[in-house]
């Protein structure tokens, strides 16, 4: 094997390292998305204004 086969190896690697990296990623994002989904009510903010009428 010759110098340039080693480097198209090394190259080949990297880029399949980046590919899982940046797929592992994405993975991540969508795992949080969905977890920020189910509890989305719950995520709403307070409401700093009464709701039965400023008399009561």
């Amino acid at each position: 094997m010759t110098n340039g086969d080693n480097n198209r190896l090394n190259d080949a690697d990297k880029s399949s390292e980046e590919t899982r990296e940046r797929d592992e990623a994405k993975h991540e994002e969508a795992e949080l998305d969905e977890a920020l989904d189910e509890t989305f009510p719950a995520s709403d903010p307070v409401s700093p204004s009464r709701i039965d009428g400023p008399n009561n």
